[in-house]
């Protein structure tokens, strides 16, 4: 699986610690379900919308973003769907870059540090494991993730806070 699931006590540490469109993106894929509520400077993508075009652009836009959140209004199909076509455009946009870092490299005739081989390793001594780590070619990863329960969710939890919940309309979700 090319993403994970975020839980929405980690979002709230998100939007409360980190910043908004440079530390982490939410993107709600959401469609016609996406009136009675949103969270804060979420991006819109509708799944309905979505062409290839419209993916490499958001995987454009956000390539310099290392935590990018996916929702859906309960995170079970759209949001998971969003989140791993996303991350294989990601990653595809991504191949030309590393190879030619790789080229580079034989062309200097040097092997990365073990510093290097060590951050690619997957240990993360990061005190927010949900902010990128570093990739063997010093570059950030960016890490992919749903929210669990999607926005459903997140309203019940959070609808009377306008820090989280923006343009809330309670018959809606009542």
């Amino acid at each position: 699986m090319n993403y994970q699931y975020l839980n929405a006590d980690q979002l709230v540490d998100l939007l409360r610690t980190a910043d908004h469109g440079k530390d982490f993106q939410v993107v709600d894929v959401r469609d016609d379900d996406f009136r009675g509520g949103n969270i804060p400077g979420a991006i819109r993508a509708p799944s309905e919308q979505r062409t290839d075009q419209s993916v490499e652009d958001l995987v454009q836009q956000l390539k310099d973003v290392p935590t990018v959140i996916f929702h859906c209004t309960l995170s079970q199909v759209r949001g998971p769907k969003a989140a791993r076509i996303y991350a294989d455009a990601m990653a595809k946009a991504r191949q030309p870059d590393e190879q030619a870092a790789a080229a580079k490299t034989e062309d200097l005739g040097t092997a990365p540090s073990q510093d290097a081989a060590a951050a690619g390793a997957g240990v993360d001594f990061s005190p927010n494991p949900y902010l990128a780590q570093q990739r063997t070619d010093g570059a950030q990863e960016q890490q992919v993730y749903v929210l669990r329960d999607g926005f459903g969710g997140w309203q019940s939890l959070h609808k009377k806070d306008p820090l989280l919940v923006e343009n809330f309309d309670a018959t809606i979700w009542g």
